[in-house]
């Protein structure tokens, strides 16, 4: 977890910074979001001062991130930034084994121009951001600017699963132009327990080849195109998440006539369902080109016919290679909103229960629409996706529970017109915000999230420096700006361009990215003690925290706490011989929901 590693940081016995440049040295949590001219912190959450000691704590397989920060005076006028700055890591030693260095990773972060302010907690200026590899050494000249005076490192430490459990040191050194600046001594305390590999929170990410190909300067539609896609879908996985629409599982449709025939990319099937364990694969019910052809309106016959033959012929596939229950069934209307649009997605969803049963038929809509004229979905749709200023609502929180009874799955997401105290993923958020959203799913029973997209990048000429990537968010957010709306990611392709690291043949993350990670490892704590029979433990030290999507903690300490607590319990629950509660958590929403 992220709070009690302990980081010693002691200056080398005679070594030290010439006085015409004095250097300071100093920690923040990854809760954090640290400014260009922020000052020094001599105590917080993971640092103190006075001994030079950063405090961080974790599991097995668990990233543990923490922020380096190094502060410099202003370079004064006419004068070149100062430059040659690196940080390097050692092994993590114990008397148990040992930790590599590849698993003490360091990344620049670059900050990022806002013009304006995203919420009431946000503001205009610079902001970090992206987190680009550290390859080489670094400066204090930055975008728009001549310098800055702190320059940010993030810093993650990533436990292997099979980690023994117990305390590790290393050293961590701080160079310019090659000379030490300060070498910092590493304690690292691991919990006595693993994260599981395969996580329990579902988390769909917008992703598509969509532009990816431009920013990294290939050919669309090469076979360069495609790897990349498929290095960007890894690095989904790698946080814990999946592609929402995979473009790699959508089947060829070859059109003959009134009828239609399917091929499956049996590889890349593979790939993604048995290697890489994709909880569920969304597939669209009524794919366009089924549609597109005023041949076969839709709902006539002929449309109809065709529409089941395609969606037999997926039940089929799935169904041959057991991957069924993995199978879920897209409307093809999306947030339905008028009264046509209602009762056209009833009518699909009758149509894909006849020629698909038992598949789930997923709509993004809330069970309980907000103009009861235009009816209801429910009995129809199967699997809600659900909008967040819907969960305000009582009846919402009644409906999730009812049809979770039926066995649909609930999620719930996020977009332009969900403003605070509601939680988002703008540049200028809170950093408390991603960290939550899997807590506060957890909070109202449901299984899963969904972001729009983490690389809309179509309406932007380089997401490196505007960060108003949906201008149109302007519409749907009381004419505030959306920093970084739809992009939680980087094309990889300008690293050196802006940062001066080595470019990245994939994506880049960012310090949002990272911090919904933290939030869906905390939900594996949370799934972790509802394993070992202590759902209840789980639920209540949600409710310490979240008491709806409007109202949540953002107060880190409260997190660090109820992290220590959590992994406090975990321990005990999975002690050989340890007395384990009766009480298990119900697969139904908590008690106030009820």
């Amino acid at each position: 977890m992220k709070s009690a590693f302990a980081i010693s940081f002691a200056l080398l016995a005679g070594q030290c910074v010439p006085a015409a440049l004095p250097v300071d040295v100093w920690a923040v949590p990854s809760i954090a979001k640290v400014r260009p001219d922020d000052p020094a912190q001599s105590k917080n959450l993971v640092w103190e001062r006075e001994s030079k000691t950063i405090s961080i704590e974790g599991a097995k397989n668990e990233h543990i991130p923490f922020q380096l920060v190094i502060s410099v005076p202003p370079t004064p006028p006419k004068q070149p930034a100062v430059a040659g700055f690196f940080v390097s890591s050692g092994d993590l030693v114990s008397t148990h084994g040992r930790i590599p260095r590849a698993d003490v990773r360091l990344y620049f972060e670059h900050e990022i121009l806002c013009q304006g302010a995203s919420s009431p907690v946000g503001g205009g200026g610079f902001w970090p951001d992206a987190l680009a590899p550290l390859t080489g050494p670094f400066s204090m000249a930055a975008e728009f600017r001549r310098s800055v005076k702190n320059r940010v490192l993030w810093i993650d430490v990533v436990t292997p699963p099979d980690t023994a459990a117990g305390n590790y040191s290393g050293m961590i050194r701080i160079t310019k132009d090659g000379q030490p600046i300060d070498e910092l001594t590493l304690h690292l305390k691991v919990y006595d327990f693993a994260l599981p590999s395969e996580p329990h929170l579902v988390a769909y990410m917008g992703l598509t080849a969509n532009r990816i190909a431009e920013f990294h300067h290939v050919p669309p539609s090469s076979p360069e195109a495609k790897a990349l896609l498929r290095t960007y879908n890894a690095f989904l996985y790698d946080h814990r998440m999946e592609p929402w629409f995979n473009e790699e599982l959508k089947p060829r449709i070859t059109e003959s006539g009134d009828g239609v025939t399917l091929s499956f990319d049996d590889e890349a099937y593979r790939l993604y369902l048995d290697r890489l364990k994709t909880k569920k694969v969304i597939l669209e019910a009524v794919p366009r080109e089924l549609t597109r052809n005023p041949q076969f309106p839709p709902f006539s016959d002929a449309g109809n016919r065709r529409v089941k033959s395609y969606l037999t012929q997926v039940v089929a596939y799935y169904r041959a290679h057991g991957w069924l229950d993995r199978l879920i069934l897209n409307s093809p209307i999306d947030e339905p909103a008028t009264a046509q649009d209602f009762e056209n997605t009833r009518k699909w969803a009758t149509l894909v229960h006849q020629a698909a049963p038992g598949v789930p038929f997923l709509a993004t809509k809330t069970p309980v629409p907000e103009n009861p004229a235009l009816g209801t979905l429910r009995g129809y749709v199967n699997d809600f996706s659900i909008h967040g200023n819907a969960l305000n609502n009582p009846a919402v929180k009644q409906a999730i529970r009812e049809e979770q009874a039926k066995g649909g799955q609930m999620t719930w997401y996020i977009s332009c017109d969900q403003a605070y105290p509601q939680p988002n993923y703008f540049i200028d958020a809170p950093a408390m915000d991603p960290v939550m959203v899997p807590w506060i799913t957890w909070r109202y029973g449901m299984q899963g999230i969904l972001y729009w997209d983490v690389k809309f990048w179509s309406m932007t000429v380089d997401p490196w420096i505007n960060p108003l990537t949906y201008p149109d968010g302007y519409f749907c957010s009381d004419g505030r700006v959306l920093n970084g709306e739809g992009s939680l990611l980087y094309p990889g392709s300008e690293v050196q361009r802006y940062t001066g690291q080595k470019n990245v043949d994939g994506p880049v993350s960012s310090i949002r990215f990272e911090l919904l990670r933290e939030g869906i490892e905390d939900y594996e704590y949370l799934w972790l003690l509802k394993s070992l029979s202590d759902g209840a433990f789980a639920d209540k030290a949600v409710e310490s925290m979240v008491v709806d999507v409007s109202a949540f903690s953002r107060n880190a300490e409260d997190l660090f706490a109820m992290r220590q607590k959590m992994a406090q319990r975990i321990e005990q629950l999975a002690r050989p011989g340890a007395t384990q509660t009766t009480e298990k958590r119900s697969s139904a929403p908590p008690e106030h929901l009820r």
